[in-house]
């Protein structure tokens, strides 16, 4: 009879080593949203993602404040240690939490993220105040786009008249308006659309912009970025707000940089 250690032993050596490696890699915690709202468990917080992504990071470069380009060394530096636990740790998924956040409370020693409570900031560090926003970068026209301002601001009387004024000019009856709709109602409407791009602008930066700066984070790899790249740390003026397009709901803006 075959003793149990030599059958054993034949069993692991017929498996996959390379399959059990990758189904083995840990790439999330039981963690809620509300841990990552307090520096409460911080360091082992840390711990678990230094521990289990990047074990050999020397976790004595982390940052104790936010600064351009202290945050762009240090993303650039996590992500050098290992690509793939970088691209989980950018997206790591957490209800409510936007990506990249969890990335920023990882390598920020005394930065929490905002939570429900914390209306219109999505990271607290003794530095600042900020929003968070992962963004699609133009080399081009230098500016971000595909993004949301905070659900707190009101738009629905802003893209209720440029719908309006799409379908007065033929447009289908979808609620989205993109470029090209855009670019026919402001031949019919220009004084109109113009009265609805400027509400857009004087209410987003009153109500959003003006209350604290924003971290841009490139979301996709393109424009001379890699995913998870810091793009810029940005107190947006007024000047840099652009109504770009309806979609998803909401009013996408496009901001310079």
């Amino acid at each position: 009879m075959k003793k149990f250690r030599g059958y054993i032993t034949e069993m692991v050596d017929e498996l996959d080593a390379e399959f059990l490696s990758r189904a083995l890699t840990r790439t999330s915690f039981n963690l809620m949203a509300k841990d990552f709202e307090s520096l409460k468990h911080k360091k082992e917080i840390q711990h678990l993602f230094h521990l289990n992504f990047f074990p050999k990071l020397d976790m004595s470069k982390m940052l104790d404040s936010v600064s351009e380009n202290g945050l762009s060394k240090a993303i650039s530096m996590v992500r050098k240690e290992s690509g793939p636990k970088f691209e989980a740790l950018y997206k790591y998924n957490i209800k409510g939490v936007g990506p990249g956040e969890v990335m920023l409370y990882f390598l920020l020693n005394n930065a929490h993220l905002g939570g429900g409570s914390s209306k219109g900031l999505d990271l607290v560090d003794k530095s600042g105040n900020f929003e968070v926003k992962a963004v699609d970068y133009s080399p081009s026209g230098k500016y971000v786009n595909n993004f949301k301002v905070g659900g707190t601001v009101a738009l629905a009387d802003i893209m209720r008249g440029v719908i309006d004024l799409k379908k007065k000019v033929g447009g289908s009856a979808s609620s989205e308006v993109n470029n090209s709709d855009l670019i026919d109602i402001e031949k019919k409407f220009p004084n109109e659309l113009k009265k609805y791009k400027d509400m857009y602008v004087d209410r987003t930066y009153n109500e959003y912009f003006k209350n604290h700066k924003i971290i841009f984070l490139s979301n996709k790899k393109g424009g001379g970025y890699q995913l998870g790249d810091l793009i810029a740390i940005k107190q947006v003026k007024k000047s840099d707000i652009m109504f770009e397009r309806i979609t998803s709901g909401t009013i996408k803006p496009r901001v310079k940089i």
